[in-house]
């Protein structure tokens, strides 16, 4: 009984991964800005901007759900497949995008430096832009659980929050920092190193540290994690208005204080929702990261056809990358080899 019920828990689970990958797409084709470049600017920011989050909150979530304190070698096992299964998805999308990846490199014109830059890119901020996530993932991943083995939740949290808090900063005050004397060197010697907060390091023990105290706690009521969820998306409305009202709202503005509540509550609420089983969302768990790391193959060939006509390129990439997941999905049991991009 008890096993049929967390299938019910998790089906909400994989529906809202499949809705994160769809707001991902979003994020790199700009659906709106045709339309009202100040509308899809703030539907990144308020609804898109969730997606990525999420996924971190999850993936710690049931990784931590089978950590035991006190069983290091049993969960230096544990992280090592996992950490094993992430970063071979990683470098067969690598090897994947490397057309891609010469194409820019080529266009921007060949140096050593470039070179160096996609090592460092490789390892820190992802081999091809939306590709970041894998690596952050991983290196979140052991900064998150040698907290925990060492030094127990709540000292995990706190690092993890510290972390965050120093790159919201970077990330959010960016036009502040590009600006201000001597200060604007240290942010031009960050960049040129590190590039982004957005990473391994800043962003991704946060949200990871949500899925372990999720995996690690009680639940709460449906109800009162759905009221604390939309009170949290209100306020991360008046967060990111504040930052608008500024001026310092850009493209890249992800580190939003208001997306930690929210995220957690949402997957609080999403956990505790019950829907009967179905095997199709075991689908659309499969769907949701091949979505996600196939689509640029399709988005950028469909915005230079169609440089104005974002929304149509929108659509037109969902059903390019659905497609490619559905014949992904369909012939594993022909190629089993296919199951390495999942």
């Amino acid at each position: 009984r008890e096993t049929m019920a967390a299938k019910r828990q998790y089906g909400a689970i994989d529906i809202a991964r499949y809705i994160s990958a769809l707001l991902v797409v979003a994020i790199h084709v700009y659906p709106f800005v045709d339309m009202s470049p100040v509308f899809n600017e703030y539907f990144i920011a308020l609804v898109c901007r969730l997606a990525v989050p999420f996924f971190f909150v999850v993936s710690g979530y049931f990784f931590f759900r089978k950590i035991r304190r006190g069983s290091m070698e049993e969960n230096q096992e544990k992280l090592k497949a996992y950490l094993w299964r992430i970063g071979k998805i990683y470098l067969i999308w690598t090897v994947i995008y490397l057309p891609y990846t010469i194409w820019n490199y080529a266009a921007a014109g060949f140096s050593w430096q470039s070179v160096l830059s996609w090592i460092r890119d490789f390892f820190l901020n992802g081999s091809y832009y939306h590709l970041w996530f894998l690596p952050a993932m991983m290196l979140g991943m052991v900064i998150v659980w040698l907290l925990y083995e060492k030094k127990g939740m709540m000292f995990t949290l706190k690092v993890s929050l510290g972390l965050y808090f120093i790159g919201y900063l970077i990330n959010i005050y960016a036009p502040y920092w590009e600006t201000l004397p001597y200060i604007s060197i240290l942010y031009g010697f960050f960049q040129k190193t590190l590039v982004t907060a957005r990473d391994g390091f800043f962003f991704a023990p946060m949200f990871l540290s949500l899925g372990l105290l999720l995996a690690k706690t009680r639940r709460v009521r449906a109800r009162a994690a759905g009221t604390a969820f939309g009170i949290s998306m209100l306020l991360l409305a008046g967060e990111v208005t504040i930052y608008g009202k500024l001026g310092i709202l850009q493209d890249l503005s992800c580190m939003f204080l208001m997306l930690i509540p929210a995220v957690f509550f949402l997957v609080d609420w999403l956990l505790v929702l019950r829907l009967p089983p179905n095997p199709a969302y075991r689908t659309l768990r499969r769907d949701s990261l091949l979505i996600y790391t196939s689509h640029i193959l399709f988005a950028r060939i469909l915005l230079m056809i169609l440089p104005g006509a974002h929304l149509a390129v929108y659509f037109l990439t969902l059903a390019c990358a659905q497609g490619f997941a559905f014949l992904v999905t369909s012939n594993m049991k022909r190629w089993p080899v296919l199951k390495n991009l999942v």
